[in-house]
């Protein structure tokens, strides 16, 4: 499990998907939750950087990502959810500022990712139960937090990962147009 957690945390910093001290990632198993631990560069990971939780508060959860209640409440209200990607990527943050949603305009984005929808979270303290709710009222995998980050779910990492780059490549190529002079 860690040389998975290392792959994908080492190409989400090489794909510039986070930065040195960003995002957070986690993967559920039948009696808890794998998550990196808060703090802990996504680059480089070792599996020190990494804690198994239970799906109630323990105090194995204070060494887990500040994120963790987000984590579980998502683990807890979408089934299919196996493993979960949280990244700042950037032109998809610079986007969020501007737009409700993000529309791809190239042809993979539309064929794997149609529309993302944004979420306005002005309290973050409420993001833990929004963006799960937000994923068990819809069909979406992937939301960005206005100004803040990408959330994806899916059956594995990797896959988990495909929508973030998706998006970011999709999200980098609406900046490109919308600047071309």
């Amino acid at each position: 499990m860690i040389s998975e957690f290392k792959r994908i945390g080492d190409m989400l910093f090489f794909m510039g998907l986070v930065d040195a001290s960003s995002g957070n990632m986690s993967t559920k198993v039948k009696d808890g939750i794998w998550i990196t631990k808060t703090g802990k560069s996504l680059y480089g990971l070792k599996s020190k950087d990494i804690v198994k939780i239970g799906f109630e508060r323990d105090v194995r959860w204070n060494a887990a990502s500040s994120e963790v209640e987000l984590h579980v409440n998502i683990y807890k209200t979408i089934d299919k959810a196996s493993a979960i990607i949280h990244a700042h990527s950037p032109y998809t943050v610079a986007l969020s500022v501007v737009y409700s949603k993000i529309i791809p305009i190239d042809h993979e984005g539309k064929l794997f990712l149609k529309q993302v929808d944004i979420l306005d979270i002005k309290n973050w303290d409420e993001a833990k139960n929004a963006i799960a709710q937000y994923f068990n009222e819809t069909e979406n995998k992937i939301v960005i937090a206005k100004g803040h980050g990408v959330f994806a779910f899916s059956d594995n990492l990797f896959d988990a990962l495909k929508l973030v780059s998706a998006l970011e490549f999709s999200s980098k190529i609406i900046y490109l147009k919308e600047n071309i002079k």
